[in-house]
Parts: structure tokens; sequence; C-alpha cells
């Protein structure tokens, strides 16, 4: 006698409810990542400039998220998938950036005000705070950060985004890849 599985899956109010488990909030008018382009910084770093949209404005966006991480791990694939990547945080409404530390997990307890000569870092990446920020222009938020890879992090790289608007709702699309990358080795001999 074969045993047979399934996964019970229904929406109720919005929510995706996988068996009794509540994944994540969905509506169709909630905020989406549109695109992100990526280009070499002055220094080592690369610029990343990421746009996300709203229905009901770019002002609805309360916080977005940048993903970098290695080869082909995407968000959320497996378990203690976030450690030893370059994950990021921007709050719009707080103007503030964080980062998850190398253990993976929760982004980590300090943040840094956009703009402010702080910097954010674990072993995958640094943020420079001086050179990010955020711009809202009708339905569309554009937010830009700068990033340095350390040299242990060199190899090819994909660039997640996604995003949550100010009720909590975030984007369904968090598994796609928006762009990709190599990260230079850039060890001295």
């Amino acid at each position: 006698m074969r045993h047979r599985s399934f996964v019970a899956v229904s929406f109720v109010f919005g929510v995706l409810l996988i068996g009794c488990r509540r994944v994540a909030p969905m509506r169709m008018d909630s905020s989406v990542p549109v695109a992100v382009a990526i280009s070499p910084d002055d220094g080592r770093g690369q610029r990343f400039t990421a746009t996300f949209q709203d229905p009901k404005g770019g002002s609805h966006i309360g916080e977005v998220t940048l993903s970098v991480m290695s080869g082909g791990l995407r968000p959320g694939e497996r378990k203690k998938w976030s450690a030893n990547e370059c994950l990021i945080r921007y709050d719009v409404l707080a103007q503030e950036i964080s980062l998850v530390p190398n253990v993976g997990g929760m982004y980590g307890t300090h943040a840094a005000k956009a703009g402010s000569s702080a910097t954010l870092e674990n072993s995958q990446c640094t943020v420079v705070a001086a050179q990010a920020s955020s711009q809202v222009s009708g339905k569309t938020l554009t937010v830009k950060l700068t990033v340095e890879f350390a040299p242990e992090f060199a190899g090819e790289k994909r660039v997640y985004l996604s995003s949550g608007d100010v009720d909590g709702v975030w984007s369904a699309n968090y598994q796609q890849a928006f762009g990709s990358l190599t990260v230079a080795d850039l060890k001295m001999p």
C-alpha cells in the first residue's frame, strides 16, 4: 500500500495558507519589486539602484530588501539560507539600513541612518550608509545602495528584491532573481 501525501493550499482573506501554517500575506494591490541596476562604484563597491512600485503610491512602500546571494541559492529555499550572505533591509519610513549578520536569521540590532557616515558590515559585505538614499515619484520608489564586497565572497551572485507596504503586506515574488553580478577576488598576493 502506497502512502500519499498532499499539501492543502488555500487563500483566506488574501493570505496564503499551506496546511495550517500562515506563509505570507499577499494581496493584488501590494507593492512589488520592478528592477535593479548594478554599476561599479568609484571605489571597490557596487552601486545598486532598485525600483519598486505600489498602486497606492511609492510612499505606501514601508521597507525593501536587497539580497546578494551565492550561486543558485534563493531566499527561503533551505534551512539557514540567510547565513553568510549579503542581505540588506532599507526601512523607507525611518530612513534606516540593516544587515543580516554572518550567522543569518534576523537583521542586525544596529541600524545605520541613510546618508550618515556609518557603515554596516558582515564577513561578506559592507554597506556604505553615506551613499544610501530613497526617492518617491508617483507610484515608484527608487532606493540606491552602495555595497563593498569582501574578497572571500568572490564568485557568481544573484540579486533578489522584495518590498513590504506600510500595512505589512510583502511582495510574493521574493524568490525571483532581478539581476546577477560577479564579485571579484581582490585579495593581495
